[in-house]
């Protein structure tokens, strides 16, 4: 099964993504109140147009996956240098979520233009990326993240057995 989730929410390391410093929550807020919303934004390219009404509608994922798999997508890199890692940001124990964007102005305006990445075929992005977390256009409304199961799944990979199951 394909374990994916689309997030309402951006998770724990989220000043990684801004660009600039989160304020601090009021005092007597609601805890739902502390958590950052996700951004709405026009499409831009037909992958985005694919990933929006996926988000709409579940009959048209498996069309989102297949056009994510062969679009170029945008890996945000740790530096500009020919032999860079992908940025890993941390999550829970020892997981390690890599951020990929379905273009370059989403990744400029959420990170910053100066963000190193490497433009690469969605699949070739989460071959790349399987053993970690991979959460596709963080910060904005739809927002989704695969687990290493998931980013399996959603290459067509069979599960490994020591799969925890599906995110939560």
């Amino acid at each position: 099964m394909l374990r994916r989730l689309f997030l309402l929410a951006a998770f724990a390391a989220a000043p990684v993504w801004a660009q600039t410093p989160a304020a601090a929550p009021p005092a007597q807020a609601p805890a739902a109140a502390a958590q950052p919303e996700l951004q709405a934004y026009e499409p831009n390219n037909a992958l985005e147009r694919a990933f929006i009404a996926a988000y709409q509608n579940e009959t048209m994922r498996p069309a989102f996956r297949r056009q994510f798999l062969d679009s170029h997508v945008f890996v945000v890199m740790q530096s500009n240098a020919p032999d860079a890692q992908p940025r890993l940001a941390p999550m829970r124990g020892a997981d390690r979520a890599a951020f990929v964007f379905t273009s370059p102005d989403l990744l400029d305006r959420r990170m910053g233009p100066e963000t190193p990445r490497l433009a690469l075929t969605g699949r070739a992005a989460l071959q790349r990326l399987h053993a970690n977390y991979v959460v596709i256009d963080v910060g904005y409304a739809p927002m989704l993240m695969l687990d290493p199961a998931g980013v399996a799944g959603f290459l067509g990979l069979p599960v490994p057995p020591d799969s925890a199951g599906p995110s939560q």
